[in-house]
Order: structure tokens, then sequence, then C-alpha cells
């Protein structure tokens, strides 16, 4: 939450955007994890919220939950305790149709968006891989014109599965 405090306040503050950043109650107090490789996921969902909303706000919180969920990474639905990150906004929000589409290399929302708001369209494939490597995943849900919540789940201990070490 320091880090992004410290990096996105003076964006909210120059776009005129609330930024409320929350830590639950049940939130861990440490993560073990690669730390420069979630500040680069965190750094993208928290850009990305900025960039696409003009009014409004950016919520970022921090969380967790009891391991046993459904989840499609294998360590994650091992891990005991899941540490949850969620970026909503009240931006531009994504058509349902699109919501896979953006997560995919060089893709985003529509034709439009990349004239308007710029950027390759890589962040989301890259944080969706990074997400993967650091044992966990990332879900989105949004509607147009109303926002998008992004949510980065994470193994409160990342134990590398053989095969899936950071290098």
């Amino acid at each position: 939450l320091e880090y992004a405090e410290r990096t996105f306040r003076p964006v909210a503050e120059q776009k005129g955007l609330a930024f409320e950043l929350e830590l639950a109650p049940d939130a861990p107090h440490a993560l073990v994890t690669d730390e420069q490789r979630l500040q680069q996921v965190l750094k993208n969902l928290l850009s990305n919220a900025f960039k696409f909303t003009d009014s409004g706000s950016v919520h970022f919180r921090c969380l967790g939950e009891e391991g046993g969920a459904r989840f499609a990474s294998e360590t994650l639905s091992a891990s005991s305790r899941v540490v949850v990150f969620e970026v909503s906004d009240t931006g531009i929000g994504i058509a349902p149709d699109k919501l896979r589409l953006i997560f995919e290399a060089f893709q985003q929302g529509d034709g439009t968006t990349s004239r308007r708001y710029g950027g390759t369209g890589l962040g989301l494939s890259i944080s969706r891989e990074i997400a993967r490597l650091l044992g966990g995943e990332i879900r989105v849900e949004s509607s147009p014109d109303k926002g998008s919540s992004f949510t980065l789940y994470l193994p409160e201990v990342y134990t590398p599965i053989e095969g899936n070490e950071l290098e």
C-alpha cells in the first residue's frame, strides 16, 4: 500500500480523482513472493485504472482469504491462505465480449481505446503471466461506462512448482 500511495497519489491529484487505499483487517502482515514482480503487476493494474478513469475514483485494497477456493492455479488451490489485491475504478469499463481479449498480447478493449489512450496492449498479458509465475492469477469484472475491477490472487507464501521457478 505504501508503494501504491507513493507512486499513484500524485497521479490521482493531477487527474482530480479520489484514490482510496484499504488494508482489510484480515490482510496478512507479510507476503513471501518476488517483490519486484508483484510491484510490476500492481503498477500495471493501477496505471490502467488511472489511465481509463476520467472522473470518480480508483480504489486499491488488500485482504486475506482462507485457502481452499477454486482457482485455476494449482499453487493457489493448495495454499492455506491467499492474499488478494483488488484495483477497482469508475472508468470506461470493458464490454463483456472483450473481457477475455484484453489479456491477449497487443489487444485492447477496441480499436478506439489504443487511439484515445495509447499503450501497446501488452501490460495485462505480461501481468497475467507474472501472476501465474508467482503461483497466482488475475480475474476481472467490468461494465461499460461503470468501471472495472481487477483482482490479483497470490499465495501468502510463494513456493515454486517444479519448472515454474522465476529466474
